[in-house]
């Protein structure tokens, strides 16, 4: 029960006066008008004098109008006359001489027009029928076809109503249930900024004083904001999205509305306030439908169900009731709260209800039976707002600051980080995607659903667009120049992982060659001493060979040239003997003598040309001997002197191997960690390319805006 009335009462307090029910004014003709029609008009407008035809001194015949029309529409101060001159908002003004009349009886004036324009405390309110026809035929369950609504560029006010020192506290608060819209309540304004983007799209004006409550239709198509000035009046307003048109304003409230919603087939309009009472308006005439007095304390939450069927209010006293939205009959009573309700939101399938209270709780409650389903605790010191988001979880914010997404089991999905004063008010997307949430101070924060990360800061306090301009002119020019640092440091990020990635591609090649290099060096000593020890023998035995083939060669050729030396003188002897018996044919001795000698030297060339061939054969030996000594030598000296050179290269690169392996690790780490920075540069870069792109678009837009503003020639 701590703390239950805070938040209500200051709601009140915000709107602009204390709220005390027993001297609540409800102006009337006969007691607050005439004194003031005497005072200021009635020496124009009376019955001695009617300039325009227009006569004041009694109700009856102001009722009668002048001859421009009526002068009083009751509902209406805005179409008004008698208010509208006299406030000196239309010409021409009244009194047409002299200043206009005070502050105080203006607002009496405006006041007693708002609640009906009654004679007195026993005339019955007459408010102007509305001609209005938004109800559908029937109600589209989740997203209707076509494109969701959104406002269309140069149709909404650019400019704020209200430009206050400090923002508010964020009172009202929702996201359309189709389109990329969010919509705050300001001081006598919304304020609209598209979800997508974080661009102000513009301004709903609201001239009743605080506002207290936003919904959007089911379909998106239109927003109602509803509040009021506290102890004096309420009313509930009705705006197409796309145009920021007011559609209708219904409200015969004589304080402050608290809560507000229109039904899915936009024929009712529901609203609560500290009177204790639910209204339901028809949206065709303004007409009440229904006065629901079944509450005990002020109605501080109201919401149809998606399908229509029913309507949940809320009070402060904790008490929650569901009704028959076409008949105001009690459907259920749902008991267990112990405090103030302070929101209700209802599951896409109208089966769930979901409601939240300064008691710290979250309750569901299903329709079958009106049974409570689930609750849980969800912020210390109270819960401020729920709601209920497409796809079934539920986001919450609180008195502990801090906005929540959920699970149907109270199972916390996501905290986001806390507001710097008490949560308000929380919404999520349409698509899901984001959560926002508004606190005490003004300060509006938007969140991506996925991993809580702050996307925005939404202003609840716009300055006037030539003040936005300039500021986003200077936020183009920093945003431009942290995108050029970011290329920069992008640029200096991809050429740092290439030139390490180079050395560490270098390295590892290097590492790779040495150790490839060892090992044929180190194959090479195995190889060639393989072949050096099996060249040796194979060497040894040839040297022997030759060095056997050697001495029958040089025999042979001793041999050969001896005979021949013989056969020489041998031929000279036998020719000297021939030449003598030729000279003494009949002396028989001398033929005898030369035929003789003539067999031997024939004995003689027989043993030379065999010595020859003897000679030639071991000389043949000899020389392939050698040249197999020869070439076995060179098998080996070349086994050797390779043995040798791998011996020396093994010695030259074991020294280097560890270091060049060495090397590669503190390369890879190098490459790997510049190439690492590579990505962090690109999302900066990204990110500030896109706030260049908004940034450019906001300027874009704000000097369109400005210049559709500009006095044309």
């Amino acid at each position: 029960m701590r703390h239950q009335a805070l938040l209500c009462s200051a709601l009140l307090l915000l709107a602009g006066g204390s709220r005390v029910l027993a001297d609540a004014k409800n102006p009337t003709y006969d007691d607050d008008v005439m004194p003031i029609v005497k005072q200021s008009c009635v020496n124009c407008h009376g019955n001695d004098k009617q300039k325009g035809g227009l006569n004041l001194a009694t109700y009856a015949a102001m009722n009668q109008g002048g001859s421009s029309g009526a002068v009083v529409v009751p509902g209406k101060a805005d179409k008004s006359r008698l208010y509208t001159l006299s406030a000196h908002i239309e010409e021409p003004k009244m009194p047409p001489s002299g200043n206009k009349i005070a502050d105080a009886q203006l607002a009496t004036l405006k006041l007693w027009v708002e609640q009906g324009a009654r004679q007195n405390s026993g005339s019955k309110v007459v408010v102007t029928p509305i001609t209005t026809d938004i109800g559908l035929k029937s109600v589209v369950k989740g997203r209707p076809a076509g494109p969701p609504p959104m406002p269309v560029a140069g149709k909404l006010k650019l400019d704020p109503v209200v430009t206050a020192r400090r923002p508010g506290a964020v009172l009202a608060l929702a996201t359309s249930p189709w389109a990329p819209l969010v919509a705050i309540g300001g001081q006598k304004q919304v304020i609209l900024y598209n979800t997508d983007t974080n661009a102000l799209v513009g301004f709903l004006p609201f001239e009743h004083g605080q506002i207290h409550c936003i919904k959007f239709s089911r379909n998106a198509r239109f927003v109602l904001v509803a509040g009021g000035r506290g102890g004096q009046s309420g009313k509930a307003v009705l705006y197409k999205v796309e145009t920021g048109e007011k559609v209708l304003e219904v409200g015969i409230e004589n304080d402050a509305i608290l809560a507000a919603d229109i039904s899915a087939d936009q024929t009712q309009i529901a609203v609560g306030s500290p009177a204790k009472l639910v209204r339901i308006y028809s949206t065709t005439d303004g007409k009440v439908l229904h006065e629901i007095k079944k509450h005990t304390d002020w109605v501080c939450a109201v919401e149809y169900s998606p399908d229509g069927v029913l309507l949940a209010t809320g009070d402060r006293n904790g008490g929650v009731f569901v009704w028959e939205a076409f008949t105001g009959r009690e459907y259920f009573s749902l008991r267990g709260h112990t405090a103030m309700i302070t929101d209700a939101s209802w599951r896409d399938d109208s089966n769930v209800l979901a409601t939240c209270s300064e008691d710290t709780t979250i309750k569901l409650w299903e329709m079958e039976n009106g049974g409570n389903i689930k609750n849980w605790g969800a912020h210390a010191g109270g819960v401020a707002s729920v709601q209920f988001t497409h796809d079934g979880k539920l986001a919450s914010t609180g008195r502990d600051k801090v906005t929540k997404l959920w699970d149907q089991n109270g199972t916390a999905l996501k905290t986001f980080e806390a507001f710097p004063d008490l949560g308000l008010k929380v919404a999520v997307t349409h698509d899901n995607a984001k959560v926002i949430a508004g606190d005490w101070s003004g300060v509006v924060k938007s969140w991506t659903a996925a991993d809580a990360k702050l996307v925005a800061a939404l202003d609840a306090n716009p300055l006037p667009v030539a003040e936005r301009l300039k500021k986003a002119e200077a936020a183009l020019a920093a945003a431009t120049a942290r995108s050029a640092a970011a290329q920069a440091a992008f640029d200096a990020a991809t050429l740092k992982a290439k030139q390490a990635t180079d050395a560490y591609t270098a390295a590892a090649a290097n590492a790779n060659k040495v150790a490839a290099d060892l090992a044929a060096a180190n194959k090479a000593v195995t190889d060639y001493t393989a072949a050096a020890n099996a060249a040796k023998p194979q060497m040894d035995a040839a040297k022997a060979e030759a060095d056997k083939a050697a001495p029958p060669a040089t025999a042979a050729a001793n041999k050969a040239a001896a005979l021949e030396v013989a056969a020489a003188a041998e031929a000279v002897a036998a020719k000297t003997i021939a030449d003598a018996a030729a000279k003494a044919p009949a002396n028989a001795d001398p033929r005898a003598q030369s035929k003789k000698k003539a067999d031997a030297l024939a004995a003689l060339a027989a043993e030379l040309t065999a010595a020859k061939k003897a000679a030639a054969d071991t000389a043949t030996a000899l020389a392939a001997a050698q040249a197999k000594f020869a070439a076995q030598s060179k098998l080996y000296t070349d086994a050797t002197a390779t043995l040798t050179a791998s011996q020396k290269t093994v010695g030259t690169l074991t020294p280097l191997v560890k270091p060049a392996a060495d090397a590669v690790a503190p390369a890879k780490a190098a490459a790997d960690a510049a190439n690492a920075a590579v990505a962090p540069a690109k999302a900066a870069l990204d990110a500030s390319s896109a706030e260049v792109t908004a940034a450019k678009t906001a300027v874009e837009q704000l000097r369109t805006a400005t210049a559709s503003q500009e006095p044309k020639k």
